[in-house]
């Protein structure tokens, strides 16, 4: 009797790393997290929690404009790396049909019951586990 040999089987690649790597350039991940890092920087020189020193060649002079412009460039250079990741889906979002205002407001209703009912359920979790804890600990 013949014994079938079995093909190693290779792990299967991850679907998302895959479209990472054909979809997506790495520069936009890399202008992601340098705009990133200007616009904390240049939220910490408006606030004065990181100070420029005067004698700095001419941002020393005028640090609030320069933390302006690190701002503005970084929020800029966030909106380029992020279009391509949300270009996709403008396509899908015309597609997008709103309901009509009895549904909307039926649905509203439906969240706001839910809500008021899961709070409810705490609150009485939290009186009745405070009673417990207060009669344990008498």
């Amino acid at each position: 009797m013949a014994i079938k040999k079995t093909e190693e089987t290779q792990p299967q690649k991850s679907r998302i790393w895959e479209y990472m790597k054909t979809e997506h350039k790495w520069e936009n991940y890399v202008l992601l997290i340098l705009s990133l890092f200007a616009l904390i920087l240049g939220a910490l020189i408006m606030n004065k929690t990181l100070v420029v020193n005067d004698s700095f060649p001419l941002i020393g002079n005028f640090p609030n404009l320069f933390a302006w412009i690190l701002i503005i460039l970084s929020a800029l250079s966030l909106i380029l790396s992020l279009y391509p990741f949300f270009k996709p889906a403008w396509p899908e979002l015309k597609k997008v049909t709103w309901p009509n205002k009895k549904l909307f407001l039926g649905n509203t209703a439906r969240v706001f019951i839910f809500l008021i009912t899961l709070t409810l359920l705490f609150l009485l979790y939290d009186a009745f586990i405070s009673r417990i804890i207060a009669l344990l600990l008498k």
